[in-house]
C-alpha cells in the first residue's frame, strides 16, 4: 500500500486482504485434517512392524521406525504445510492491521482538509 491510495482502493485492498485471511482459514483446517491423517498412518505403521518384531526393545523400535519412515515423512510433509499456513495467516493479518492504520491515517487527513 502506499500513501496515495483512494478510500476506494483502501477498502478494496481490506478486503482482499480478508478474503485472503478466510482462504487460508480453510486451507488450514484441510492441513490440520492431512496431519490428523498422517499421524494415524505413521502410528499404525510403526505400531504394526514393532508389535510383529522379534527381538529386544530397541531392535524393535528401529525395525519399526525404519519400515515407518515413508509414513513419516508424509507426516513430516504435512506439519510443514500446516505450519507454512499459518505463517501466512500471521502475515496476512499484520497485512490487515497495517492496512487499517493507513485507513485511519487517511481518515484524519480528510477530516482535517
Amino acid at each position: 500500500m502506499n500513501s496515495n491510495l483512494t478510500p476506494a482502493e483502501v477498502v478494496q485492498t481490506l478486503s482482499r486482504i480478508g478474503k485472503d485471511i478466510d482462504d487460508a482459514t480453510e486451507d488450514l483446517s484441510k492441513a490440520d485434517y492431512a496431519v490428523i491423517v498422517a499421524k494415524r498412518n505413521f502410528e499404525r505403521s510403526y505400531a504394526k512392524v514393532f508389535l510383529n518384531t522379534d527381538g529386544p526393545m530397541e531392535v524393535r523400535k528401529y525395525t519399526a521406525r525404519l519400515a515407518a519412515d515413508e509414513a513419516n515423512f508424509v507426516l513430516d510433509c504435512a506439519e510443514h504445510e500446516q505450519r507454512t499456513i499459518v505463517s501466512k495467516i500471521r502475515a496476512l493479518r499484520d497485512r490487515l492491521e497495517i492496512g487499517r492504520s493507513i485507513s485511519a491515517i487517511m481518515r484524519m487527513e480528510w477530516s482535517n482538509q
